[in-house]
């Protein structure tokens, strides 16, 4: 193999443990957000904000899996597991595009449903407050609007360190409100979908490239032995 295509391999073998890396982070990610959300499982709207973790969670699976596979075929120079990765690695590519640009396009209908998520626990709380504390504790939050949607009474899950089950007044002063805090939390997983999944689309783009030229090279060179 000449020096063209041993700089494609070893450039090829450090993309994807970048990937490896990446896929590591989608996972971390996925799992934080599914976690946040299984709570709430059995309000109706959690379905379409649950979804966008779960294809993240999923997706961080797959490049995972791919990339380490890149990896080994890069190092072997092996030409059909350099064309599967290749595959893969392309259907990876266009699934990722596709997710970031419904997130893209679609980010205000999701927060909106994360904001029903809130309002039915809300609404839900006399006859079910364990989804409400569970909201408060996860989000560090105090009502729907404020802690004075509570009058003077709060809740033991508004504050930190409770005092006869309830909170008082100077505990809950500084906390947001949970549709301020989902938003939030919204708005920053937001940024790192979108921003961060269209550098990894970019890094997964040339590593499609450069694994098409080295598996090329690969047969060639295979090809070149036999006669």
């Amino acid at each position: 193999m000449d020096c063209g295509g041993v700089f494609v391999k070893y450039v090829l073998f450090v993309f994807n443990i970048l990937f490896v890396i990446c896929g590591i982070l989608l996972i971390t990610l996925g799992s934080i957000m599914v976690s946040t959300i299984k709570d709430f499982s059995n309000v109706g709207e959690t379905f379409t904000a649950n979804s966008v973790a779960i294809i993240i969670l999923v997706l961080g699976c797959i490049i995972f899996v791919v990339a380490f596979t890149g990896c080994c075929g890069a190092i072997r120079e092996n030409a059909c597991a350099l064309t599967t990765y290749s595959v893969v690695m392309l259907v990876v590519l266009i699934s990722q595009l596709a997710l970031i640009i419904y997130v893209w396009v679609y980010h205000v209908e999701i927060q909106k449903s994360l904001e029903k998520i809130v309002q039915t626990i809300w609404d839900q709380r006399k006859t079910d407050s364990l989804l409400m504390d569970t909201l408060q504790r996860s989000f560090k939050c105090c009502g729907l609007n404020g802690f004075a949607d509570y009058g003077v009474k709060y809740p033991a899950s508004c504050c930190d360190a409770p005092s006869n089950g309830t909170c008082a007044l100077t505990q809950v002063m500084n906390r947001s409100s949970c549709l301020n805090a989902v938003d939030s939390f919204w708005d920053t997983n937001v940024n790192i979908i979108k921003y961060a999944g269209l550098g990894v689309t970019a890094v997964e783009l040339v590593a499609f490239i450069f694994a098409c030229c080295l598996a090329n090279q690969t047969r060639n060179s295979q090809r070149r032995q036999n006669y």
